[in-house]
């Protein structure tokens, strides 16, 4: 079998595997921010929410410790005030994860909470 044989066949046996992107299920574009959710603001996510902020929108922060929560909102809120081009203001603020989780809207999350 030649180059050229062989490159034929293989582009015919990967054409089932190769889908247009309105057959894709995730109505999210590959270029659309992601919208993200952070579940406990201590010393780890923030750190990590820091990094995000870049990357991501983040829309929600959640912790049970009010001040670490108002932080990590009152944080969210400058970074974007100061960069408009990579979101908006008015990160909302959860003291029940699972107000954040059943929020529609948030397409990860990030959980960095100790294991007691």
């Amino acid at each position: 079998m030649n180059r050229r044989s062989f490159l034929r066949s293989a582009r015919v046996a990967a054409a089932p595997f190769i889908l247009p992107s309105h057959i894709q299920a995730a109505p999210t574009k590959p270029n659309d921010r992601i919208t993200m959710g952070f579940i406990g603001m201590g010393k780890q996510n923030r750190h990590l929410m820091g990094n995000f902020l870049w990357r991501v929108q983040v829309v929600a922060v959640c912790d049970v410790d009010t001040t670490r929560r108002l932080d990590a909102q009152k944080r969210a809120d400058k970074f974007y005030q100061e960069h408009r081009d990579l979101g908006a203001p008015g990160v909302a603020a959860y003291s029940d994860f699972r107000e954040l989780l059943a929020r529609t809207g948030i397409d990860a999350v990030c959980i960095a909470t100790p294991d007691h």
